[in-house]
């Protein structure tokens, strides 16, 4: 269960850097700002170690996106700032530069990249009631942190990438083996996958489990020619290629079964990733496919040449560069829906401003309809992400990359989950989150507590009075998530109109 305590739950180097651009005119915020200084926006993010390679597009897409909310005129008015960090892989290192951001004032911390560093520092930031937003944590641990309602994250868990593999897998085949790398990583997302498999109809898949940095897989690949399964799901990293390798040579490869691998292995090229470049020949992988969160970069030209641009050649792969532009945008929207910089405030509204409102793709068009007193969903670049309670989201892009025989894969398609909300499993918080299931959830119909609210309502007015008690205590509506303070406020009104 969550423990966000603020929002109904119901439902070595660091590089400090200076503020970004010129303002125009003022935002207006409903209600009018509350501010004690300007949007401070820092990031933690891989300029050395083991991940530098993911930190060119990272860095980018943060500096465009303080760009862009700069040039639609900041937050209340005010240049956004930006104070930027790095992580390494590390965690003295990322700890010395979230002691840095704090001092310089980050109402945001964006990032880390890896969600290892992200668990060594994430006390340290929420405990000082900062927000916590990483671009690229897929870690399912996050889901129910006790992080103070302060950490959300625009790329998905690894339980929502299962889920996705098992509705694209059972489309196809009936029966399936999971071959999966028994840790953290492999069992996060094999578990909802089986699960999630068998709720669609298809037979409760073999599980076949192996020793993180295994070599040799006779054995494993034994289990899977003895159970003959249509579909074969490899959860592992780059010792996807021994696994395969031999998967082929015993008949029960890609050129013979319906067979699926992980973002851990499946696309871009080493250091990323990329198993065409580790087997001895990779025209036994035609055929294979496999999921990996990303956004429809050939969709995005313009963004992907400004990545370019901004770091002077190819910013290819742009893995995460667009989930971290759009961290810093849904960030800046809730300040605006906040009417404040306080990351307490902020973080109360950062679900709110991607979901059940008017669509927008763009701060400037976004921040627009909040000061005509709308409520927003952005839908960002890399959207239409729909968070949840526990700062996840619910909507993702996931690219399918397929092989087909050279060494690099291709993005076949884009697709999302059909998962709507998530209102069962791991993701879910298990809580309902708008204001009907408020009313249902603290005045049950009969039940304790219930005021004899229920008793007084006419059969089929239940709508009207949902409606009236919206327009008379001036809550926002269209689903938004209610504060505890809010509902305890709306309870109360509601009970003197009856």
């Amino acid at each position: 269960m969550s423990t966000r305590h603020r929002t109904l739950l119901l439902t070595s180097a660091i590089v400090m850097g200076t503020l970004v651009a010129q303002v125009a005119g003022p935002t207006a915020a409903q209600g009018g700002p509350s501010l004690q200084g300007p949007l401070v926006v820092g990031t933690l993010l891989p300029v050395t170690g083991d991940l530098a390679v993911l930190g060119p597009p990272m860095v980018a897409g943060a500096e465009l996106a303080v760009a862009d909310i700069n040039d639609a005129g900041g937050v209340f008015g005010e240049p956004v700032q930006l104070a930027q960090g790095d992580s390494g892989t590390d965690s003295f290192v990322a700890g010395q530069t979230v002691d840095a951001l704090l001092a310089a004032e980050a109402d945001v911390i964006v990032g880390a990249a890896s969600s290892g560093i992200s668990l060594s520092v994430i006390d340290q930031i929420v405990g000082s009631d900062v927000i916590q937003f990483s671009p690229s944590n897929t870690g399912p641990e996050f889901t129910n942190y006790p992080d103070s309602g302060l950490y959300f994250r625009t790329s998905p868990s690894n339980t929502l990438q299962g889920e996705m593999l098992a509705e694209l897998i059972v489309a196809e085949s009936s029966t399936a083996a999971v071959v999966y790398r028994n840790d953290g990583y492999g069992v996060s997302i094999t578990e909802p996958f089986a699960a999630k498999y068998a709720d669609l109809g298809g037979q409760p898949p073999t599980l076949i489990p192996y020793a993180p940095g295994q070599v040799d897989f006779t054995d494993e690949v034994a289990q899977i020619v003895a159970a003959d399964p249509d579909a074969v799901l490899v959860v592992s990293f780059d010792e996807s290629a021994p696994l395969i390798t031999t998967m082929h040579s015993q008949g029960v490869g890609p050129a013979q079964r319906n067979v699926w691998g992980v973002d851990g292995f499946i696309g871009g090229a080493p250091p990323l990733g990329g198993i065409g470049f580790l087997v001895p020949d990779p025209s036994i992988l035609a055929g294979l496919r496999g999921t990996v969160p990303s956004a429809d970069f050939e969709s995005i030209p313009t963004f992907t040449d400004r990545l370019d641009a901004a770091i002077g050649g190819s910013a290819a792969p742009y893995v995460y560069g667009v989930e971290t532009y759009d961290a810093i945008v849904i960030t800046a929207l809730a300040a605006v829906a906040a009417g404040s910089d306080d990351p307490t405030r902020i973080a109360d509204e950062i679900v709110g401003v991607t979901r059940n409102g008017d669509g927008c793709t763009s701060f400037a068009d976004c921040s627009e309809l909040l000061a005509e007193g709308a409520n927003i969903d952005y839908e960002g670049l890399g959207g239409p992400y729909e968070f949840n309670n526990c700062g996840d989201p619910t909507k993702t892009s996931f690219a399918i990359a397929a092989y087909d025989g050279g060494p690099e894969p291709f993005n076949s398609e884009f697709v999302f989950p059909t998962t709507d909300n998530l209102t069962t499993g791991p993701l879910a918080c298990q809580l309902p989150d708008t204001l009907a299931d408020v009313l249902d959830s603290i005045i049950p119909q009969g039940g304790p507590g219930s005021n004899g609210l229920y008793a007084k309502l006419e059969s089929g007015n239940y709508a009207a009075f949902i409606n009236q008690v919206e327009a008379k205590c001036c809550l926002p509506s269209k689903g938004k998530l209610f504060t505890r303070a809010e509902a305890d406020n709306l309870i109360s009104l509601a009970s003197e109109f009856l």
